[in-house]
């Protein structure tokens, strides 16, 4: 006959016994919750391939993601906010491609208006999702996700800004305020460059002699933010 556990066996066994139930998924709890909130984030960035904005739902979002509709809410707590760390993703993938642009020396101002385009416009929905910034994501986002989107924003656009002051010898400050403009210039041109196909076609129907030349945008974008360049360079 096995003899009766001592108080301190008991003690022992009782220990081991729960850290074998909850230790080790403890311990695996704060990768498991990031690997969600990554899935989130990029199953919302595939969701932009198909559609707007405005079209997508969180159930899509979670159903692509594999997960519960619920379970988005634990990592985000609206549409806006998982949309702001979208955003926040697609911007940091574009200043990346901008400071890779501008590595060496200094650089002419039609090269650094060039780079910059190309990195704003290559980040497909970037445009559509900045354009939403002031009006509907930071309004909806909550004050959490807004201070930590702004924090991030600001930190890598002084980074970002500090590149392009150091490839065009511009002054401290300037930088940042360029890839501010740029922006702006993209989204406005972008938005000018795209009417809904819908009144296209009704205008090439009712009013064919209205229709307008393509605008290359990224040729306007280059060829405008290279004159600003040079402005700068030249004061």
């Amino acid at each position: 006959m096995t003899p009766p556990a001592t108080a301190a066996e008991k003690v022992t066994s009782s220990t081991a016994t729960a850290a074998g139930r909850s230790g080790t998924p403890k311990a695996r709890a704060p990768e498991a919750k990031q690997a969600r909130a990554e899935a989130l984030l990029q199953a919302a960035e595939a969701a932009l391939v198909d559609a707007s904005y405005h079209d997508i739902t969180m159930l899509q979002i979670a159903k692509r993601a594999g997960l519960a509709k619920g379970t988005v809410y634990l990592y985000y707590p609206s549409k806006e906010a998982l949309f702001l760390a979208v955003l926040m993703h697609k911007l940091d993938a574009c200043y990346d491609t901008i400071e890779e642009g501008l590595q060496g020396d200094r650089q002419s101002a039609d090269h650094i208006a060039k780079v910059l385009s190309g990195a704003l416009l290559g980040q497909h929905a970037l445009l559509s999702l900045l354009s939403l910034l002031f009006t509907q994501l930071e309004p909806g986002a909550g004050i959490e996700a807004l201070v930590d989107f702004k924090r991030q924003l600001m930190s890598r656009m002084v980074e970002v800004g500090a590149t392009i002051e150091r490839a065009g010898g511009l002054e401290e400050g300037v930088g940042t305020t360029l890839i501010t403009r740029a922006s702006a210039l993209a989204i406005g041109l972008q938005q000018f460059a795209s009417p809904p196909p819908d009144v296209i076609a009704e205008l090439a129907i009712r009013a064919p002699e209205l229709k307008k030349q393509p605008l290359n945008v990224e040729a306007e974008l280059t060829s405008t933010l290279s004159d600003i360049i040079k402005a700068r360079m030249s004061a």
